[in-house]
């Protein structure tokens, strides 16, 4: 082979070496792209649907508020949550009803009453634990609090919409774990896979070129 067939092939081989690396990394990177770019999101809204139709005459207060503290003293410098009674009219405790609400010890959850004709009955408690709730029927405006110290669930409801299932859990622990986050996107193994076959092809092609460069095109081919 004489040398410009030589230098020829060289050029040749470099040209479809470039060529092929160039297509393995778009060809990964648009992988990842497609595979990496999606997001999920979730907005559930979770909601009593009954409307309370009563004959009776709220005998509450219309506005006005109620203090409690629990364990002894008013809370003192600890966190505040807030619970909506019958929000929007729904016969829900929110949070409350449809999820639990947790607390650490020392909390102050405070009741705010959004609608009428709402009380809040204790069903049960730890052993220990001094909660009275707030059985006087109270209208909208209205509020109320008690500072939780016992560790343990709580369990409550309103008297005149318990059947309707406006019941309510408290869980006082120790510490409140944060959830991971559930949207994350993950990359799928097929990406994975194409990712190490596409670095592995580059590699391959740009060992050839250099092995070609070095020792290759210099043959004579017997006549």
């Amino acid at each position: 082979m004489t040398d410009g067939n030589a230098e020829m092939s060289r050029r040749a081989f470099l040209t479809t070496a470039a060529g092929t690396a160039a297509v393995a990394g778009a060809t990964g990177a648009a992988a990842a792209q497609e595979t990496g770019t999606g997001t999920s999101t979730g907005n559930s809204t979770a909601a009593g649907n009954s409307t309370a139709t009563g004959n009776s005459t709220a005998t509450g207060t219309p506005t006005g508020t109620s203090g409690e503290s629990g364990g002894g003293g008013g809370g003192g410098g600890g966190a505040t949550k807030t619970v909506t009674v019958g929000p929007d009219g729904d016969l829900v405790f929110s949070p409350g009803t449809n999820e639990a609400l947790q607390v650490t010890p020392g909390t102050t959850v405070k009741f705010v009453w959004e609608s009428d004709n709402h009380n809040i009955v204790v069903d049960s408690q730890p052993d220990g634990a001094s909660w009275k709730g707030h059985e006087p029927i109270e209208n909208s405006g209205f509020t109320y609090q008690h500072t939780f110290e016992t560790l343990g669930e709580y369990e409550y409801f309103c008297q005149p919409h318990k059947s309707a299932g406006m019941v309510g859990t408290i869980e006082v622990v120790e510490s409140i774990s944060t959830p991971e986050p559930a949207n994350v996107p993950s990359v799928p193994d097929s990406a994975k896979t194409l990712g190490i076959a596409t670095t592995f092809a580059m590699v391959s092609t740009l060992g050839l070129a250099f092995f070609f460069l070095k020792y290759g095109g210099d043959y004579e081919i017997e006549e």
